[in-house]
Order: C-alpha cells, then structure tokens, then sequence
C-alpha cells in the first residue's frame, strides 16, 4: 500500500472509530469544514445535513447508546480521486436497557484532495432499521419522513413493500459501485 492509500484508510479509521466514540468532538475531527453528509434511498426523506447540522444530528443519536461500534467488513480505496466505499456492521447497546442494536450499511466516504479529511459522506442504510431508529429510540429532529404521531405512537406511513423494493435497487447500485472501484483498483 503506497503513502496516499494508507493515508486515505487511515482518515476512514478515525472516522469510523468517531462514531463509536460516542463522541461528538471525536466524530467530527476528520471532518472538513464544508462537510457533508447524506442518508440513502431517499425514500426515508432524510435531509442532506451541512457539519452543523450533522452535529445535531450524531448528538442526538450518540444520546441513545450506552455503547456504539462500526465493525468495517470491508474498506475499499477508490484511489486518487479520494472516494472510499465502506460496508459496516453497526452495533450497539441502546439505553434504558432497551437492548442491542445491530444494522449494517454502505458509506461512500468523499475525503479531501490530500486524504486527510472527510468531505462528505453518504450512507445507504437498511430502510427498515432506520423506521424501527426513527419510531422508538431516535430524537424528535431524527429527520425521517415516513413516521407520523398516531394517539402518541409513531407509525409508517406507506406500505412497507415498495420500500423493500427501493432498498432492493439501491443495494443493487451500490454492489455495481462496489464493482466498479475494484475494477479501477486492478487498472
């Protein structure tokens, strides 16, 4: 692995390792000032959060676990055009005992022209966990569109299979991203 390469998985490294710090301040060392960041389908309606709303946004979501890891499976290194894929497994343990947590997801990490710094990142997540995050654990500026306030509970709105098949096709375009940047790696 050449200088930059490692430079690039090594700002990914803390990245990741800020999102099971629980830490906020942690979380945000890698980030650029410009940050960006981005949930995937769009079928959730979650907004694009500049670094200051991000903030917010990992603060409340920090405030629900007592512990937090994101357990790389796999790092790939999209070269020098800065753009790393990450598949993630994301465990936790919620609070007030109310139990684990464990999700998965795909992250396309945009990092600066030196690789020292997260420019943005886009997270397709599992549509589902996300509603289950959204109804029963996560803040009220979570920011998930498909949940509404129903005699004091929150419900989904639309019915869950087109949402499996919109989930279906964005993983389905993330394994063709995937395979595209192997492709360019063995170029």
């Amino acid at each position: 692995m050449d200088e930059a390469s490692r430079r690039r998985v090594e700002t990914v490294g803390v990245l990741l390792e800020g999102y099971g710090s629980l830490s906020v301040s942690q979380l945000l060392r890698p980030l650029s000032s410009d940050f960006r960041h981005k949930v995937l389908p769009q079928s959730l309606g979650m907004p694009s959060r500049d670094r200051a709303s991000f903030v917010k946004h990992a603060t409340g979501i920090f405030g629900v676990f007592d512990k937090f890891k994101m357990d790389p499976q796999s790092i790939i290194d999209g070269g020098p055009g800065g753009t790393m894929v990450v598949h993630a497994l994301m465990q936790g343990v919620l609070k007030n005992g109310a139990g684990d947590w464990k999700n998965e997801c795909i992250m396309l990490i945009q990092l600066s022209p030196d690789g020292t710094q997260v420019v943005q990142v886009t997270e397709f997540v599992d549509s589902a966990k996300a509603i289950e995050m959204s109804q029963k654990h996560a803040p009220d500026d979570f920011g998930c569109e498909n949940r509404v306030q129903e005699r004091g509970r929150e419900e989904t709105t639309s019915n869950q299979k087109p949402k499996t098949l919109l989930y279906g096709l964005c993983l389905a375009q993330v394994v063709v991203v995937l395979v595209v940047l192997r492709l360019i790696q063995t170029m």
